[in-house]
């Protein structure tokens, strides 16, 4: 038994001793490997470069979604004048640089679509006011010509008048003089800021206003408390008010009203 041990203690002890073999692989077949390794990712990206080059054009969606038939159109006329390349090389950039260079464009998104490409989808802006004849204004004074001409000029909106510079301004006055009168059931029909910084407001009920550029906003305001007060028994019959004055204004009032028509309105 105790022999058997001792060779079974002897054949592990030679096993033991013996030495590994290692596969020694030559730096040169190493190097030839990374080299084809390095060559098939270049090709790789040499053939994914040329498909991309090769690709057919991207078609161009252009969403209707919240466009009138005349806005859909017009964009999608522009679109159609475009030269895309690839779908992933297309320039969305420059696609929505062109779009938002519409007038009439607020806001403008350009995504990829797999199913229907490259997709437009654009905001209009939304009219307040007309601004002359030829341009209608949003409610944060930017000027426009609509994508149909037959917006211009709608009797609901007010027109305001004067440099496209200062449509901001001229917008903002509106509002702010609306806003006064309200209480009076009064509002602005046309307002114009002249070159001298002298503005011109005509009201629905056809009170006409003239002020200049100082101390406008008070003028205004004292005149619409006035109104409401003071003045309010005989409103009806102020053809004009011009507030041009330090200290004061002056009243034109409607001759057309003969003292029979006065006395005949109810008390």
């Amino acid at each position: 038994m105790a022999q058997t041990v001792n060779e079974v203690t002897d054949l592990m002890s030679d096993k033991a001793g013996r030495p590994v073999s290692k596969i020694q692989i030559p730096n040169s077949v190493r190097y030839l490997f990374m080299i084809l390794v390095i060559g098939l990712l270049v090709l790789i990206l040499i053939m994914g470069g040329k498909a991309l080059r090769d690709a057919p054009p991207a078609e161009i969606h252009v969403s209707n979604q919240g466009l009138s038939s005349a806005q859909y159109n017009s964009l999608q006329t522009v679109m159609d004048q475009q030269k895309v390349s690839s779908f992933f090389t297309s320039d969305l950039q420059a696609l929505r640089d062109i779009t938002t260079g519409l007038a009439w464009v607020d806001q403008v998104s350009i995504s990829r679509d797999w199913q229907r490409g490259i997709v437009v989808t654009a905001l209009p802006k939304q009219a307040v006011a007309n601004f002359g004849t030829e341009r209608l204004v949003d409610a944060k004074g930017a000027v426009f010509v609509p994508a149909d001409s037959n917006d211009l000029t709608q009797e609901r909106f007010a027109t305001l008048q004067g440099e496209m510079t200062q449509a901001p301004v001229i917008m903002q006055q509106m509002q702010q003089v609306n806003d006064w009168y309200a209480p009076l059931d009064m509002q602005v029909a046309d307002i114009i800021l002249s070159p001298r910084m002298t503005w011109l407001i005509r009201f629905d009920n056809g009170l006409r206003v003239i002020v200049d550029n100082e101390n406008t906003a008070q003028k205004l305001l004292n005149l619409s408390q006035l109104l409401g007060n003071q003045l309010s028994g005989r409103r009806d019959e102020i053809q004009s008010v011009d507030l041009r004055y330090k200290n004061g204004f002056t009243i034109a009032w409607d001759m057309s009203a003969s003292p029979v028509e006065e006395s005949e309105q109810p008390q």
